[in-house]
């Protein structure tokens, strides 16, 4: 971990992540890049017991500006058939933000992701990903290719 004090919240530390106390959350300002379906994810969330309409991702960012680092934020989503409810798949949020508690210390990453998905839900960021997905083809998902693999 290091220490904050040594990588102001203006810019991202040398590990690549920019830190915030766990209060600044609530006051991020999001705005979205892009949304789209990825048919792979329906197929995993099935996998996993789960019917989606639809599934797909979207990223969102908090640009640069004077004082402030560019954040990145992106998570997969589903479409719930009962409720019609646009869901954040696995409560997975990803971002290039480390939350810190009031010491400064590293939250880590899963408690990060919680607190930002927290955020995300006084957001209403499904009306960004409806238009996204209305406004015309979806951008193609990214497949794999499969002479590659770990």
């Amino acid at each position: 971990m290091t220490p904050p004090l040594l990588h102001p919240y203006c810019s991202p530390s040398p590990d690549g992540y920019v830190r915030l106390p766990l209060h600044a959350f609530a006051g991020l300002e999001l705005v979205h890049i892009a949304s789209g379906l990825d048919p792979g994810l329906a197929d995993e969330l099935r996998g996993d017991g789960l019917v989606p309409d639809l599934a797909g991702f979207t990223e969102w960012q908090r640009p640069a500006s004077p004082g402030f680092a560019h954040l990145t934020v992106g998570w997969d989503w589903y479409l719930e058939p009962d409720s019609g409810c646009f869901r954040i798949a696995w409560d997975d949020v990803r971002s290039n933000l480390m939350g810190v508690d009031r010491f400064g210390t590293d939250i880590g990453m899963h408690a990060t992701a919680s607190a930002l998905a927290c955020r995300l839900a006084t957001l209403d960021w499904a009306i960004a990903v409806t238009r996204a997905l209305a406004s015309g083809p979806p951008p193609q998902p990214i497949v794999a290719d499969k002479r590659w693999s770990h």
